[in-house]
């Protein structure tokens, strides 16, 4: 699959919890500790009822949603950037996933310590982006020191990168993250090697309580106006009601949201927002033997989405025929009506795929 969200933050914040209510795979809460490192991982199916819709229409034998994996890391201490609490092999974990989801404990527990001794969003958020952007800063400067020397010798490339380099340097000891660096896609291209964790997208849980489902919630709402100045985005989850969800059937499990006044899940909330942190879209494809959805990078041309399904597609591809989920809604999800209204396209190699386009792709090989 290849795209991966990270769930990140202090120890005890719920991070676990939210993971098995997302895989409903009963991964240990706890199960770190100071001699436990490895990650848990599972892919989970992105919601979208649009299948069940095209499915049902085409009377097909096999529905198969598309995934997005989500890796949950060890809680990070203050000091894990210089090593404390397995830090460097935390982080580590941390820099093999292409986007971060930073859970943040927005709840009273007395029975659950804080590792600050006290509830506090917005001091809990800044802990760990200061334990990234050191663990960043170290990085940078380690390879400034190899890439200065080469510098000297009149490289010009090697000078190109220690200009970069530095860049990032003087936004890292400022204290902000290494995206907000001023570089051309050219030098962030020289940086890509090092996986710096400041540059991936990132976006907040607000682990909440059942009082946390009002608006004004003041832990929640700090941790929303935190992510507003960053321009990142944020998602209430009360992980103690998504983990009770989780556990129960489909038709009790809409009930249990109706008494909570709650339209969607937070984890179906979740999983979108990873969707879309990490640039991806959906298309689907229909028919009697299975309807299905595929996930590509926004962007991403006609040919290369057809590679998805099988490269024989790509190589000997003639053209895609398509119309959009909506424009078959719109016709009473009736494909002869899509045709009779022009709704219809055939498009070539240079058509720019977008989200929920219903595809048949044209090849030969």
């Amino acid at each position: 699959m290849g795209f991966s969200c990270g769930i990140v933050g202090l120890p005890r914040v719920g991070k676990t919890t939210i993971f098995n209510a997302l895989t409903a795979s009963e991964a240990q809460v706890g199960t770190f500790t100071s001699a436990s490192a490895d990650p848990n991982i599972a892919q989970v199916n992105v919601p979208d009822p649009r299948l069940d819709d095209l499915g049902q229409a085409f009377k097909s034998k096999k529905i198969t949603p598309t995934t997005l994996q989500f890796v949950d890391v060890a809680g990070l201490v203050r000091g894990s950037s210089s090593g404390g609490g397995l830090g460097n092999q935390f982080l580590a974990h941390i820099r093999e996933v292409e986007a971060i989801v930073h859970v943040v404990r927005c709840f009273d527990d007395a029975a659950v310590q804080h590792e600050e001794g006290s509830v506090n969003p917005v001091r809990d958020a800044e802990t760990i982006h200061l334990e990234l952007a050191l663990a960043d800063l170290a990085t940078v400067e380690r390879r400034l020191d190899r890439a200065a020397k080469v510098a000297r010798s009149g490289d010009a490339e090697a000078r190109r990168l220690t200009g970069a380099l530095d860049a990032v340097k003087a936004v890292l000891e400022e204290g902000r993250p290494a995206r907000e660096a001023e570089l051309s896609p050219e030098d962030w291209r020289l940086l890509y090697d090092l996986h710096l964790l400041t540059v991936k997208p990132l976006m907040y849980v607000a682990n909440i309580d059942e009082n946390g489902l009002a608006e004004d919630h003041p832990y929640a709402s700090a941790l929303e106006a935190l992510a507003e100045r960053e321009n990142v985005p944020c998602v209430r989850i009360c992980g103690k009601i998504e983990a009770e969800m989780a556990a129960l059937p489909d038709e009790e499990r809409q009930e249990f949201m109706e008494a909570y006044g709650l339209k969607k899940s937070g984890l179906a909330k979740l999983i979108h927002a990873g969707f879309s942190l990490l640039n991806l879209m959906t298309y689907l494809t229909a028919g009697e033997k299975e309807t299905r959805a595929w996930t590509i990078t926004r962007g991403t041309r006609a040919p290369q989405a057809a590679g998805k399904i099988h490269s024989d597609l790509e190589r000997g591809f003639i053209r895609l025929e398509v119309y959009s989920y909506d424009d078959w809604v719109a016709s009473g999800r009736d494909e002869k009506k899509v045709k009779e209204k022009g709704l219809w396209r055939s498009e070539g190699k240079e058509y720019v795929m977008r989200e929920g386009d219903v595809c048949l792709f044209r090849f030969n090989v």
